[in-house]
């Protein structure tokens, strides 16, 4: 376990809705869902008139995305990009053929990343500045951990998962995703820092979107380097919490006053004595048969806390069995790539896997970032 070292330690990081996810007030979640929902009608309405052969195109080199991405945060455009300039004086800067940069920065603008106005000058947009490596949001990491070939390999093979057991990233590597990450420590490392970055987007979210009158403890069940739950308890301070990750991640947590950390195997044990077991983005890693078990040790902890009414909030991407163009689906197949049968669920089945271990669905919420909160309780608890 390990304890804040020191008073400048101790102090919560204070993180703000426009360091994370670009916005003053994070919106209702009817509104973010109404947004959501209604890009998608309408890029689906605008794709339906496109010919099969540029659809076919077009999704073959939405790889350039990433490649693009990568490219502009490796030669350094984020950091040097600060106000507006001719693209000549950024090649200077950065060290680069101008000609060249400047096709870089032309897809950009067209992605909507940068500015490039018509006398050729470019200036940063919001998406480009959060790619910063300083950024508070940490956002960067995401390409980073994107880029790497494991997970560009695993992507690129998933004919290898279609069939019973199939895992296209241990096809891509030789091993499954966590047993790969634990033997390249710089690697699991990055990923890491991609979890806090989407942590404390959610640490937001369910501070503002969730109840926390009547609790006390909270602990973050694969909870990386504490980022998420830092954040919840700097928005409710009469909470306390512990997060439990793998050892060689607890080892990165920064020592923060009234949260611990615990390194241990959330498939055999969680702390007991907590009011509120988080479970966000975490049982998507697993199968159904992984995720009852994880949802099994959780529940017996739960169990002994019958006088707090305990509660487990598991937070995923909101999916159904309708086709839509939403984050879920992308994060569904990427889970697909990642694991050997990890997937985004809907809340039926959610409800399912906590019946199986004495747990029933009481509520699901709906979170501005697109997710929802299901949140279960021990069966015959108020």
């Amino acid at each position: 376990m390990t304890q804040p070292e020191s008073e400048e330690a101790a102090r919560l990081p204070v993180v703000q809705p426009k360091d994370v996810v670009g916005v003053p007030v994070l919106p209702p979640a009817w509104l973010a869902s109404l947004v959501i929902r209604g890009r998608a009608r309408m890029a689906r309405v605008l794709r339906a008139g496109d010919p099969p052969p540029v659809r076919i195109l077009e999704g073959l080199q939405g790889v350039l995305d990433t490649a693009a991405l990568v490219a502009l945060c490796r030669i350094g455009v984020p950091e040097r990009l600060s106000g507006r300039m001719e693209v000549d004086e950024l090649a200077g800067d950065l060290g680069v053929d101008p000609a060249r940069l400047r096709r870089l920065i032309r897809y950009a603008a067209a992605r909507g990343w940068v500015g490039l106005d018509r006398h050729g000058k470019v200036r940063p947009r919001p998406v480009i500045t959060f790619l910063r490596a300083d950024h508070p949001g940490g956002w960067r990491a995401w390409v980073e951990f994107m880029s790497g070939e494991e997970i560009l390999g695993a992507v690129s093979r998933l004919d290898t998962g279609m069939q019973d057991g199939g895992d296209p990233f241990a096809t891509a590597v030789g091993a499954p995703f966590f047993d790969w990450m634990e033997q390249h420590a710089d690697r699991h490392a990055t990923f890491d820092a991609a979890m806090a970055a989407g942590g404390r987007m959610h640490g937001l979210v369910l501070a503002r979107s969730l109840d926390w009158s009547k609790n006390q403890k909270v602990c973050d069940i694969g909870g990386g380097t504490g980022a998420l739950l830092a954040t919840l308890l700097a928005a409710h301070p009469h909470l306390h919490g512990v997060v439990l990750d793998l050892p060689e991640v607890i080892g990165r947590v920064v020592a923060t006053e009234r949260m611990s950390a615990v390194g241990g195997d959330a498939f055999s044990q969680v702390p007991a004595g907590c009011d509120t077991y988080l479970l966000v983005n975490v049982l998507h890693d697993w199968s159904d048969e992984d995720a009852a078990r994880l949802l099994a040790v959780v529940a017996e902890a739960m169990s002994a806390d019958d006088a707090r009414g305990s509660r487990a909030v598991i937070v995923e991407g909101r999916t159904d069995h309708r086709a839509r163009d939403e984050f879920a689906a992308r994060t569904d197949l990427l889970m697909f790539a990642l694991t050997a049968g990890g997937r985004e669920r809907s809340g039926e089945e959610f409800a399912e896997l906590g019946s199986a271990v004495g747990l029933r669905l009481q509520d699901t919420v709906h979170l501005p970032s697109g997710s929802v909160a299901h949140v279960l309780r021990r069966a015959g608890a108020a």
